[in-house]
């Protein structure tokens, strides 16, 4: 049986406190429930709980001064916070005002009596929730589905601790802002922010721009110069496509990661720093590590806490306030944004984005552009976007049609022709990106989504060098 639990409510939905009393008494709970902020405290005041259910927006006030007051009556007090429009400053806010836990509307049951048992066992051992964060916030990050609020409260829990962070995501989905989030929560926010990015370092000179170089180190080595980490004394260094990093770089970022010291080229005088790491990655990590592409042990040394960043199509309700932010953003100084129409705003939400957050943001820029500063017609989006083109594979039955005829001919070549497609295919695609990318291998290998490495092979068994 159920341990027994007395649960206050404050939340003005009804049906929000049906549903919990429903769920809840079942199970042998008492549960009261408190409509506005002051009917909340009172009910506390007389019988304290041992677990709170608190909104964030009451009809008498917001539910975080609530938290902020209900910490100051009783400093053990568990409070679990629920709202329909979180952030990420509401998060932090939260996570600042020590709550037990934060669950986003609609309330998934499972999770509320998991939260519930959570506090009755922090109880029976007595431990205390929470723990506060130092006030800082960041307003890059937007939305409020729950995929993304989810991201909000590891940030806010990953800014608590001095863990290294590995950041997964597609591209575009905007990794760095949450390691810049972190860094803005953590004790380091003060300290630099220092951004690397791992895919346009040329191999040879990756080690000398990480750990830095004395004169004469090599040629054109003219001068001392210190590396990246060491510039991020005392802040944070973020990491960014961390498994574009050759082999070399990777043992030599394991032993920092081990002893915060770092040698410069050319020299055997260790130098101590105080230096957070974070990174991310959009590919398959945990792939490349069983591939041999990357070291095992960095990549558990690196994935202390992982965070990973939901595709823009898994929080498509998120769309509206992203082109608000976006056009807030590209507001003159002085100027309102422009208005969206509504066929506008259809396309824009319509779309499924596989460039996420970044392809979004550049299609308003886009359509600010082509506007002149009045209100974005859907002849103002890009075209891709007008035609639901990313909806679709590009050509759509026409690009059918081609493919079809090219296999005709191929099998109308002899049996066995199956390889011979595939492989050319590859080449073009190969070709085409290295193209795109201006002969970057790096940047090629990205486009494609396979490892620098595996690019070099295919370079090679292709004969596409030069």
């Amino acid at each position: 049986m159920a341990d027994p639990a007395d649960i206050l409510v404050i939340d003005d939905e009804e049906s929000i406190c049906y549903a919990f009393r429903r769920c809840f008494e079942g199970r042998g709970w008492q549960v009261r429930v408190a409509g506005t902020a002051a009917a909340g405290l009172e009910a506390y005041r007389d019988r304290p709980a041992d677990v709170v259910f608190l909104d964030v927006r009451l009809p008498d006030a917001s539910g975080l001064d609530v938290l902020a007051d209900l910490r100051r009556a009783d400093p053990g007090c568990r409070v679990v916070v629920i709202t329909a429009h979180g952030s990420l400053e509401t998060v932090r806010r939260a996570v600042e005002g020590r709550a037990f836990e934060y669950l986003a509307k609609p309330i998934d049951l499972d999770r509320a009596v998991a939260a519930v048992e959570e506090a009755l066992a922090a109880r029976r051992v007595g431990a205390r929730a929470g723990g506060a964060a130092p006030a800082a916030g960041d307003d890059l990050l937007v939305g409020a589905a729950p995929a993304i609020q989810e991201v909000y409260k590891r940030i806010s829990r990953a800014a608590r601790t001095e863990s290294t962070v590995l950041v997964l995501g597609e591209t575009g989905t905007g990794k760095e802002l949450v390691a810049r989030a972190i860094h803005a929560q953590s004790a380091r926010a003060e300290g630099p922010f220092v951004p690397v990015n791992c895919a346009a370092l040329p191999d040879h000179l990756v080690e000398s721009e990480l750990f830095g170089h004395v004169r004469g180190a090599f040629t054109g080595a003219d001068a001392d110069k210190p590396g990246r980490l060491e510039t991020a004394d005392g802040g944070t260094v973020f990491l960014d496509e961390v498994g574009e990093l050759p082999a070399a770089a990777q043992v030599k970022l394991l032993r920092f990661l081990d002893d915060q010291v770092i040698e410069r080229l050319g020299s055997v005088a260790p130098v101590r720093v105080d230096v957070r790491v974070l990174a991310a990655t959009n590919r398959d990590l945990a792939g490349a590590v069983a591939a041999g592409a990357f070291r095992r042990d960095l990549f558990y040394r690196l994935a202390v806490i992982q965070i990973e960043v939901p595709p823009l199509r898994d929080r498509a309700e998120d769309v509206p306030a992203l082109v608000a932010h976006f056009l807030a953003q590209a507001a003159p100084p002085d100027g309102r944004p422009p208005a969206v129409s509504r066929e506008a705003m259809d396309l824009l939400a319509a779309c499924p984005w596989p460039g996420n957050v970044r392809e979004l943001r550049n299609a308003v820029e886009h359509a600010v552009a082509a506007s002149g500063g009045g209100p974005i017609l859907p002849s103002h989006l890009p075209e891709r976007v007008r035609r639901g083109e990313a909806a679709a594979p590009p050509g759509g039955e026409c690009a059918e049609a081609l493919l079809a005829r090219y296999v005709d001919r191929l099998e109308a070549e002899g049996p066995g022709r199956f390889r011979v497609a595939l492989a050319e295919v590859e080449k073009a695609f190969i070709r085409r990106a290295l193209e795109a990318a201006g002969g970057n291998l790096s940047a090629a290998a990205e486009r494609l989504g396979i490892h620098r490495n595996t690019l070099r092979a295919k370079i090679q068994e292709y004969g596409l060098e030069g």
